[in-house]
């Protein structure tokens, strides 16, 4: 049974907005049946890409924070063997269901104050929902924003990417785990749009291995718990990195990178066979959003399903096998900008089921 109807949209889950309620409602009306849960990184700090799934670090002490700058991992600090310890005691007994642990890693406080109202007022906004989803910053992007004490990105060293990993592969099961009480399918959007680093010449001891086994982590823990698993990069990558791991939606700009992924249509085709979806990034997320309408968005697409038809996609596969979002999150643009672009969004859907 195929698990996302046609036509379907969601968001990737940052908003502008200073009230989660009129962030439920925008949501609502525009991606009633996938919605997502609103980040307010502007109305909270604690809400940002960088900071908001590494809380339990900065709680357990791991993690050293002097806003405004990202954190730091504490390696100075003289009981630093003994946190590092505390921490893998605390993983290993969530893993074995210890309770403590899991309030330990508890998504709580302001840097999920839009997940609690988005499960509190659930069923007044979304009667209509199909399914839920969820998102969590990428291991690669986090773990190259977040330093060591030399100054030196925690991803290049195994020890710090591993603490790194296993906290955010540990939000990730809560954050699933908390949209699965609402009784619907779940799926998880892993957030990394530095991916398109990988193969840079700025960043030559970056290795697909290593981020694609730190990606692999989070995504079996997430299918553990029923969940379908998305990765959303919003830059031109190599997306083989991703067409070899078990994702099950592939999120892209489709605006501004369609080229890139016309190249590899190949393994495009033999993703979309075993049962790949594509979360298609067709509106942008930028003032271009302004001279857009739902259609010379959809007239752009059929230029894009005609191109990839030509490299041997089924266009009717295609077509069945996407979920329409933005190009990227919202939370930096102003309210009215953000709101146009899930309109466009909506309108976009609204034209198909007509057609």
């Amino acid at each position: 049974m195929n698990w996302l109807k046609p036509n379907r949209a969601t968001g990737l889950g940052s908003l502008p907005h200073q009230d989660e309620l009129m962030a439920l409602k925008i949501i609502a009306k525009t991606m009633p049946h996938w919605p997502h849960w609103p980040q307010l990184p502007g109305k909270m700090p604690e809400q940002g890409f960088v900071v908001q799934y590494v809380q339990p670090l900065i709680k357990l002490g791991v993690l050293t924070v002097t806003p405004p700058k990202d954190p730091v991992f504490a390696r100075l600090d003289s009981g630093w063997a003994d946190t590092v310890v505390e921490f893998y005691e605390q993983y290993m007994a969530f893993m074995n269901g210890d309770a403590g642990a899991e309030q330990m890693f508890a998504l709580d406080g302001a840097a999920f104050a839009g997940l609690e109202v988005f499960t509190a007022h659930f069923s007044q906004y979304f009667p209509h929902a199909e399914g839920v989803k969820g998102h969590i910053s990428g291991p690669l992007t986090v773990g190259l924003q977040i330093k060591d004490e030399r100054g030196r990105a925690c991803f290049y060293e195994e020890t710090l990417r591993d603490i790194l990993v296993k906290c955010l592969a540990v939000q990730a099961v809560l954050e699933a785990r908390r949209l699965k009480t609402l009784g619907l399918p779940v799926l998880i959007f892993i957030d990394d749009p530095s991916l398109f680093l990988i193969g840079a010449s700025t960043h030559i001891t970056l290795t697909k291995e290593a981020a694609s086994a730190a990606l692999a982590e989070i995504i079996e823990l997430l299918h553990q718990e029923g969940a379908k698993v998305g990765v959303h990069a919003c830059a031109g990558i190599d997306w083989s990195i991703l067409f070899e791991l078990p994702v099950d939606v592939i999120s892209f700009d489709a605006y501004h990178y369609f080229t890139g992924m016309a190249l590899q249509a190949k393994g495009l085709a033999g993703y979309l066979e075993q049962g790949g979806k594509l979360a298609w990034g067709l509106i942008p997320t930028s003032g271009e959003a302004w001279q857009e309408t739902p259609e010379s968005i959809l007239t752009r697409f059929d230029e894009q399903s005609a191109e990839l038809a030509k490299r041997g996609l089924n266009p009717a596969v295609l077509r069945q096998s996407i979920i329409w979002t933005p190009s990227c999150g919202t939370g930096a643009l102003p309210v009215d900008l953000a709101a146009h672009i899930y309109s466009l969004v909506a309108g976009v859907v609204a034209r198909l089921d007509s057609r």
